[in-house]
């Protein structure tokens, strides 16, 4: 069984089709960076171009930075209002033909890493955090995916703004901060949601891990702490396998 899964971002998107028994990307992956507005109708009619190019007619998963309920974003923070309660599904609909799922970006992402990655064998109480545009975070129990959390949106213990303000990939860069300096940044929101969640196994992902061996030994944490063992294909792969619970 195959399904395209979507990775829509801040910054733009990433698409594939995967094999979802093996979760083996087919072909290439494809990856497109926003220009101009991130209106819905802009980007997804960039989106519908993309995917018609592949040639791809069948199910879609997508994975979306912000809380989803019933296909349905309830918050974009990243992409604007304008999102909130727009019929993605229907402006895709010439190309899944009522096959289409849509989650959290951060949920699809630790759903493949628990199945595809890093797994959670012998862990209770995991905790994955997508560091990018903002920070994603998505809390296992027992086996039990809690969708939606959004804890990036919390506002920081001690700084002002939300977590993710503080503790992202984009705050790294704007801020130019290094490694160094941004890991106390990151161990502050490490302090904070172990405390709060007292995980037994903390995975990061995103392009930060390609420095893992430089910032980690500055972290400290009572959880395992461990790089997602996927990369770029994490947040596609999620999305396709959201696909799984459709008839």
């Amino acid at each position: 069984m195959q399904a395209m899964g979507v990775d829509l971002g801040g910054s733009g998107f990433r698409l594939g089709v995967f094999d979802l028994t093996t979760g083996t990307l087919q072909g290439e992956l494809v990856e497109h960076v926003h220009e101009g507005d991130l209106h819905p109708e802009t980007v997804l009619s960039a989106l519908a171009a993309a995917i018609e190019t592949s040639g791809w007619s069948g199910a879609i998963g997508l994975g979306f930075p912000g809380a989803v309920s019933g296909n349905a974003a309830l918050t974009a923070p990243n992409l604007g209002e304008e999102w909130v309660g727009y019929p993605v599904s229907a402006a895709l609909q010439h190309l899944h033909n009522g096959r289409f799922a849509m989650l959290n970006d951060a949920d699809a992402i630790a759903m493949a890493e628990r199945l595809f990655g890093y797994g959670h064998d012998g862990f209770q109480r995991i905790l994955t955090l997508t560091v990018g545009t903002g920070l994603g975070t998505t809390f296992h129990e027992n086996g039990t995916m809690i969708p939606n959390l959004e804890y990036g949106r919390l506002p920081h213990p001690t700084r002002q703004g939300v977590l993710e303000a503080h503790l992202s990939g984009r705050a790294r860069r704007e801020e130019g901060l290094s490694l160094k300096a941004w890991s106390k940044r990151f161990q502050e929101g490490l302090n904070f949601l172990e405390g709060m969640l007292e995980p037994d196994l903390i995975l990061v992902y995103g392009g930060i891990v390609e420095h893992w061996s430089t910032f980690s030994p500055h972290l400290s944490t009572r959880a395992v702490l461990q790089p997602a063992r996927l990369r770029f294909t994490a947040g596609p792969l999620g999305a396709a396998l959201s696909t799984l619970g459709l008839d």
